[in-house]
């Protein structure tokens, strides 16, 4: 019983460090972006998902979905620590 414990905890706590990357990525990512004019224009120069950083919209999409999986993922790990307690 102590072995699945501790890899329940192992697991919830694995889900909280990813959710707060993904909660915090959105805001290194803009900072790696617009850090640079000259970073700027060679990333919307590249290939696709790199050409449409220049555009509002899909960058509030990507800041978004970012922000939005490291919550959920954070919830889980909640959900699971609570569920460990009982």
């Amino acid at each position: 019983m102590k072995g699945k414990y501790s890899l329940i905890k192992f697991i919830s706590d694995f889900l909280l460090g990813l959710g707060f990357i993904f909660t915090i990525s959105p805001i290194i990512l803009y900072c790696f972006i617009h850090g640079n004019y000259e970073r700027y224009i060679w990333i919307i120069n590249g290939p696709y998902p790199f050409s449409h950083f220049g555009s509002g919209p899909f960058q509030l999409f990507m800041y978004l979905s970012l922000l939005i999986v490291g919550t959920v993922l954070i919830t889980i790990s909640m959900i699971i620590k609570r569920i460990k307690k009982e």
